[in-house]
């Protein structure tokens, strides 16, 4: 699907504020705010529906009645991730990516397993030559064979919701070469430090956006930034 086609946006899951209901993010209802009806159906990589219903309050629109069902059908946790893909006629096709930058399955329509598909990523530990506050350099092979060539920015989704557009350099064959400008800003507000490891996590590869993990020291547990 073109990129210009595709109507998606991303939650970063708190059970606090998501457990009961989901407003979806303004910067994706201003923009279709004639898109959905009074109801909208999730379908999950399992294949089942969800059927939501919908109600709208003052410029907000809010998934209500079903959604706490889909919430606990998928075991969504805190900083679990929430793709959505518009697909028409109020249907989204929704996907889940866990701590690990890792897509959630279900085993069948009734949910009865599930295994996790890694994402295309690449890791960093922030320390010379390949770390500087100012730019970050993207591993060559990992670049040449899941990004696409000439492009101007990347986006890093936060675990927050926040979006980060990042400038990037690229070798003269178009393969990019670095994340330059917006990085600074993103490696001191997440309190990044030289010496720790990042994970970059590929989520979608048409216009190119990623999730970042830090890596718990010894390896092992990564948390969203």
């Amino acid at each position: 699907m073109a990129a210009e086609n595709v109507k998606s946006f991303f939650i970063a899951i708190d059970p606090a504020r998501h457990r009961d209901q989901l407003i979806l993010p303004r910067q994706f209802t201003n923009r279709y705010p004639d898109l959905l009806g009074s109801c909208v159906i999730l379908r999950d990589l399992g294949g089942r529906l969800w059927h939501i219903e919908v109600i709208r309050s003052e410029d907000r629109i809010i998934l209500t009645t079903g959604w706490s069902d889909f919430f606990s059908h998928h075991s969504l946790m805190f900083g679990y991730m929430v793709i959505f893909e518009y697909r028409g006629a109020s249907t989204f096709l929704t996907s889940i990516l866990d701590h690990s930058a890792c897509e959630i399955h279900m085993g069948d329509p009734g949910g009865s397993s599930s295994t996790s598909q890694p994402l295309p990523s690449f890791q960093i530990t922030m320390s010379a030559p390949r770390f500087c506050h100012r730019c970050i350099f993207v591993p060559g092979t990992f670049a040449s064979t899941n990004l696409p060539r000439f492009v101007n920015d990347v986006q890093i989704h936060d675990a927050a919701g926040r979006v980060w557009q990042i400038g990037v350099d690229s070798r003269a064959n178009g393969v990019v070469r670095r994340f330059a400008r917006g990085w600074a800003e993103f490696y001191t507000t997440k309190n990044i430090r030289p010496g720790d490891t990042c994970v970059f996590s590929l989520i979608n590869g048409d216009v190119p956006a990623f999730n970042v993990f830090k890596v718990a020291v010894g390896g092992g547990e990564q948390t969203m930034l």
